[in-house]
Parts: structure tokens; sequence; C-alpha cells
């Protein structure tokens, strides 16, 4: 069967993308059961108010050019950022304590005159120093020695400035946040975990991408836990594929 369908793209170059996907829900039949569930979420979700841009993030489609968001986690690319700025005109502070990004974020604050303004930190529990593990061969490094990436890759580690979410707003300067991402490569779960009503205050929208799936001891039952709490904190959830959630603040 495999080579059958080796042979058609082969002939078909233009059906290779469907004919990909038939191959991997025929290796992975769980894969569609997902893919059915985010197609339906997705269209649910799209009645709402609620902009998906890829790879994986979700939004409401409340911003203007006065608005303020925090790319925690950026990457090199910060594709999040450019995207919110190119359509909105807002301001960005991209988040990423990663050296090997800090080239390409230094270079895209002058590209966006300075809309991106880059903030070469990572976010924890706490201020202070910490210790992060940068990858050479992945994009995502981590705090934590743990992670996936860090357990197979060739790495260097060095020390780092860590900010709390309510010293990271100190630093910004401003008292709200119209969104915020957050992508910590699996601190966000110490982050999370019995964080107040007054850390989370200043944002409208927050946006985790968890990671239970790349940092032992989490599991999908830790997640499912920050999301309960969430609640109690006066969020309401949204998630296509319950990794990536939005967080839409009900006390605003």
């Amino acid at each position: 069967m495999m080579q059958r369908i080796h042979k058609f793209i082969s002939k078909y170059p233009r059906l290779a993308d469907p004919l990909v996907r038939l191959k991997l829900y025929i290796k992975f039949p769980h894969r569609l059961i997902t893919d059915i569930k985010v197609f339906i979420r997705k269209t649910k979700a799209k009645k709402l108010g609620i902009v998906f841009f890829r790879p994986n993030f979700i939004y409401f489609d409340k911003f203007h050019s006065s608005s303020i968001i925090i790319d925690v986690g950026c990457g090199f690319e910060a594709d999040l950022s450019r995207h919110l700025i190119s359509k909105y005109g807002l301001t960005s502070y991209g988040v990423d304590p990663t050296l090997k990004h800090a080239k390409f974020l230094r270079e895209l604050e002058k590209e966006t005159e300075y809309k991106f303004k880059y903030l070469p930190l990572a976010l924890t529990k706490t201020n202070g120093r910490i210790i992060f593990h940068e990858t050479l061969e992945h994009e995502s490094g981590s705090i934590f020695s743990s992670h996936k990436n860090i357990l197979v890759d060739k790495i260097r580690t060095y020390e780092v400035e860590s900010v709390s979410l309510k010293g990271l707003i100190k630093k910004i300067g401003v008292e709200t946040v119209d969104y915020i991402k957050l992508d910590l490569e699996g601190a966000e779960y110490e982050l999370l975990v019995n964080v107040s009503q007054d850390e989370l205050k200043a944002f409208k929208q927050i946006f985790i991408e968890f990671h239970h799936h790349a940092i032992k001891p989490y599991s999908i039952n830790n997640t499912r836990k920050i999301v309960k709490y969430m609640y109690i904190k006066g969020f309401r959830s949204y998630s296509l594929d319950d990794s990536n959630y939005l967080f839409l603040n009900m006390n605003i």
C-alpha cells in the first residue's frame, strides 16, 4: 500500500500534501481522530471570534494599534509578533533568553522600527538568575535538563536573568497587557501552579503552550490541573488540541 502511494505522489506531485497526510493516517490512525477534533473545534472557535494563526496560535481578534502584547519564548523568528505587528501595528515585547536568537531579534527591532522590543530574559516563578540550557540542534532550549531536546542534543549552558510575571510587567512599565504568549518549554507548570489573582490581573488574554509531552515528570494531568486552576481564577479556556490553550480574563 505504501509503495503505491509513493509511486502515485511521484507521478502527481500536486497531490503530494493530501497523499502524505493519507499515508500518515494509515500509519497512525489516532492522528485522523485528532485532526477531525481540531477541525470541529476550529469551526466552533471561528464563530466565537477566535482567530487561528499557524502553527498553533489562537487569539480573540480584539487588537488595535495601541495594544500591548508579550511574546514569551518568541524564538529567533518571532513569527507571532511579526504577524500581529504587521496586521495591527501594535507593540510586542519579545522575551527570550536564548543567546543564539539575540542577533535576529535585535535585527527585528530595527526592521519593525521598534514596534518589536527584545528582552533577553527567562520567565520564572521569581526574579533572579537561573541556568539555561541551549540546544545547538533545535530552536527550543529549556531551564530543565530533563527536557527531551536537552537530553539528546549537543548543548551549551549559561546563566540568564529571570523575572516573574509581576517583574516582567514592572520592567515593561504597563498596567495591562492585551495578550501574552507563554512558550516556556516546561517552566509553565512551576510558573502557574498556585499563581495568584494579583499576578494574573494585568492580562486580558493568555496563550499557553503546554509541554507535558516534553518534560518528565509532567503529564497531561498536570496541564488539566492548570486549566482548572485558571478557571477558578476567572479565566475561560479554549483549545483546539488539548496542548495549546487560550485563556480569556473574565474579570476585565
